[in-house]
């Protein structure tokens, strides 16, 4: 009889090990891979200069380079060629900071700096008809103890901040008086007496993206397998869905007045970046060490795309031809962007169609 119940027990226990394992990598949620294929190219790769981040709509493709004294390029998606470069960088009235990011929607182009707290935005239909249009001034944060990776308006008076709220709090929402409406959701270490307000400022910084449509969000934490899907209604933060599998690895450091974060060889890249649609979340995901085994850095780039539904759920996971930097989405002709750096250190901007057969 005692043999029975420990064989009993050892299926119980077979049962609930199969039904709560864990992973810390958000690539074991998908169960297998779209290999995509690369058709013609059609972005003018002559127009091209350091890329640091791009998007588009349906008709419009947006670089992030900070060149020639401006901040972006913009190309038509239709034809590949290069229309202009708007975002003069200075500290003018109708100028940019150097570093501005921005959140392309079918008809805006927001940006913010949280240096400076320069929350403004482009008209599209005005940028493209004149490519000198100015930005359209729509507050200026002054929030204490905030640090936000980008700041994207709900409308031209209320805004949602992701990064750091109080030393606490992974977002808040305000509006143009500097007034916070509400503010949501614990930072990873929010607890961890290691880290100070600055510590935490830096260590929980990521990227920022919001539905072309509608008021959801997401939010990838820099080095780290965790993303937020979060909505804003009746002028309150909801969470969708949080999936945390592993926090970033880094380590507080103090030298006198300077706080520094420093990543732990053992971090990961993680997510390293997002574009979305009205039906999904694409995220480009690179489940790789942050410092290799013999020391060197890797690269901040991936040919691997995970793709959400905006209400969290594992969709698809695509595999791309070369490994890419940044990524765009346009769901209406189904054509995945992805900016590539070449062996010789120039970009170019790969296409792929993501329509399934």
């Amino acid at each position: 009889m005692k043999k029975i119940q420990i064989i009993a027990l050892l299926i119980v226990f077979a049962l609930y090990s199969c039904k709560n394992t864990s992973t810390d990598s958000p690539i074991d949620l998908f169960s297998h891979t779209i290999n995509l294929s690369e058709t013609k190219y059609n972005i003018d790769e002559d127009s091209l200069a350091l890329i640091e981040g791009i998007q588009c709509n349906d008709n419009s493709l947006i670089v992030t380079d900070f060149h020639l004294g401006k901040s972006f390029s913009i190309f038509n998606l239709q034809t590949g060629k290069y229309i202009g470069r708007f975002g003069k960088i200075g500290q003018g009235p109708d100028e940019l900071p150097l570093g501005c990011t921005g959140n392309l929607e079918y008809n805006k182009f927001s940006i913010s700096f949280d240096f400076t707290g320069l929350i403004a935005s482009y008209n599209m239909d005005s940028l493209l008809s004149n490519i000198n249009s100015k930005p359209k001034k729509l507050a200026r944060k002054n929030i204490p103890e905030t640090s936000f990776s980008r700041v994207i308006p709900l409308n031209d008076s209320v805004f949602l901040g992701a990064g750091v709220y109080k030393s606490e709090y992974q977002y808040a929402l305000f509006d143009k008086q500097n007034k916070v409406i509400d503010y949501n959701i614990d930072i990873f270490n929010a607890k961890d007496e290691k880290f100070n307000m600055y510590h935490k400022f830096i260590s929980n910084q990521g990227t920022f993206k919001k539905h072309p449509m509608l008021n959801q969000f997401v939010y990838s934490l820099n080095n780290s397998s965790n993303i937020d899907f979060i909505d804003v209604s009746n002028n309150k933060i909801n969470l969708i869905k949080s999936i945390r599998l592993k926090n970033p690895i880094c380590n507080p450091i103090q030298f006198g007045d300077l706080s520094r974060v420093v990543p732990d060889n053992n971090s990961i890249i993680g997510y390293i970046d997002i574009a979305t649609s009205n039906k999904y979340v694409y995220t480009l995901y690179a489940d790789k060490l942050f410092v290799n085994e013999n020391g060197t850095g890797n690269k901040f780039n991936s040919d691997i795309v995970l793709v959400f539904d905006w209400k969290g759920n594992p969709v698809k996971k695509y595999k791309l031809t070369k490994e890419a930097f940044y990524i765009a989405i346009n769901e209406k002709s189904k054509k995945l962007y992805a900016a590539i750096k070449k062996t010789d250190g120039s970009w170019s901007i790969a296409t792929y169609d993501i329509s399934e057969k």
